[in-house]
């Protein structure tokens, strides 16, 4: 019987070690995101924040109504969206200043695909209710890479000549992490029963 090559098998090892390493970090994430939404549905349900509160983490009051007043400190980024009656249109999403000076982006409302509007103008206040929604793709986007409360405030009624966004909704927040975990074992496996029919094959002949 032949002797196990040390050097393949060492590396198959450490990969294999990789992969279920791999996947035991998915099942860790996927109990770190069923948390999270769970922290999202509470907050759903919370009473209005008056103002974002210093310090307070975006996750710890995403989905939360709040009532907010700041001043649009950058132009309108237009993205696709719909309002509550089903009609699809353009969000405008501006950054904007709050009172201490954090910047947090404000999603005034959905105009026609076909319309125009007059939008407010940078250094104008606006004030009103919304949901603060997570966004750090977004933020990104709006601010590069200043630092920012990557939370977006959905108003609920839009400013005047726009109807109001329909937010995201936890609902369409996915949770991968268990089948992507499922993946890295199955890799893991599927390595492992290759190596050994190479194995096999070798110390046979064949």
């Amino acid at each position: 019987m032949r002797r196990v090559p040390l050097l393949p098998t060492l590396v198959v090892a450490l990969a294999l070690a990789m992969m279920v390493a791999l996947g035991l970090w998915q099942i860790r994430r996927a109990h770190w995101k069923d948390a999270l939404l769970a922290s999202y549905q509470a907050s759903r349900n919370a009473p209005d924040l008056y103002g974002i509160p210093p310090g307070l983490q975006p996750d710890g009051v995403a989905f939360r109504h709040a009532h907010v007043q700041c001043r649009i400190a950058t132009t309108v980024t237009v993205i696709g969206g719909t309002d509550a009656s089903g009609r699809t249109g353009f969000r405008n999403i501006v950054g904007c200043a709050l009172i201490d000076g954090r910047m947090i982006m404000a999603d005034l409302g959905l105009s026609a695909i076909n319309v125009k509007p007059v939008l407010p103008a940078i250094g104008q206040r606006i004030e009103g209710r919304g949901l603060l929604v997570p966004d750090d793709v977004l933020a990104k986007r709006i601010f590069g890479e200043t630092p920012v409360v990557p939370l977006l405030l959905v108003l609920d009624g839009g400013m005047p000549g726009l109807s109001a966004s329909v937010p995201p909704s936890i609902e369409t927040i996915p949770n991968n992490h268990i089948s992507y975990a499922v993946q890295w074992f199955l890799f893991a496996g599927v390595a492992l029963i290759i190596y050994g029919i190479a194995l096999w094959k070798r110390n046979t002949g064949r």
